[in-house]
């Protein structure tokens, strides 16, 4: 039985991933091809080859960059008041 962390860092990691995948292949290959038919299969291509790029990315370094992320978030918290 998968832990319910493990589980829901599994499930944040592909959620974010996919969208990240799908806007940033989106976008580019828009601004590559224009609005076009050549573009939607451009941009299905592009989303199967970041989606696990980035899947990847976000379970090795996604718990380092959360970390430094709520840090950076706390300080400028700290500097307002």
């Amino acid at each position: 039985m998968i832990d319910r962390g493990h589980l829901q860092r599994l499930s944040s990691s592909l959620v974010m991933s996919s969208f990240m995948s799908m806007a940033l292949s989106g976008v580019f290959s828009l601004l590559e091809f224009g609005i076009s038919w050549l573009w939607l299969q451009v941009w299905g291509q592009s989303i199967l080859i970041a989606l696990p790029i980035a899947f990847s990315l976000d379970m090795i370094f996604g718990d380092k960059l959360r970390f430094l992320s709520d840090k950076l978030a706390d300080k400028a918290a700290s500097a307002r008041l």
